[in-house]
């Protein structure tokens, strides 16, 4: 089974609505931001939500070396104790999801690609073992655009983003 980290922006009243939930049906919050997730997508526009397949640790650990403000990986307050697969779902609110933004602004992949050395996360047994892969650093650099993409337009948009790994 593979491990992949989720990401869903979330609108002042779709979270207000979420914590609702949480509180009163959690059984029905994770139902709630599965269908909130390909809303967009469903009617013609860009989806709200996305994954990183299984980049997300390769992607951490690059990232750790340029010290971001913020964790877009495994940052954010929990929001409830409940597991939505391998850990609880947390935010980063919308404060944070700007401030990740404004690090994504001025942070091309080629500064995250500067750090990438093949046998240090082989060496270091990053999730997945592909790092031996000639098509490693392109995954990476596809998921990390994914990423900024998605808080890029959360921060333009005001909104927060709910992270868990599924």
């Amino acid at each position: 089974m593979s491990m992949i980290t989720e990401y869903l922006r979330l609108r002042p009243n779709e979270l207000t609505e979420l914590r609702r939930l949480l509180a009163e049906e959690p059984n029905a919050a994770y139902s709630y931001v599965a269908d909130l997730r390909d809303i967009g997508a469903d009617h013609g526009g860009a989806a709200r939500g996305m994954d990183t397949d299984k980049a997300w640790e390769g992607l951490r650990f690059l990232l750790a070396k340029l010290h971001p403000s913020v964790d877009v990986i495994a940052g954010g307050e929990p929001v409830t104790d409940d597991e939505w697969g391998y850990d609880s779902p947390r935010l980063l609110t919308a404060a944070e999801v700007a401030e990740a933004a404004r690090f994504f602004e001025v942070t091309p992949f080629s500064s995250v690609a500067a750090q990438y050395q093949q046998a240090e996360l082989i060496a270091a047994e990053v999730y997945p073992d592909i790092w031996a892969e000639d098509w490693a650093l392109s995954y990476l650099e596809d998921a990390y655009a994914d990423v900024a993409a998605l808080f890029c337009a959360a921060a333009a948009d005001r909104e927060a983003v709910l992270v868990w790994m599924s």
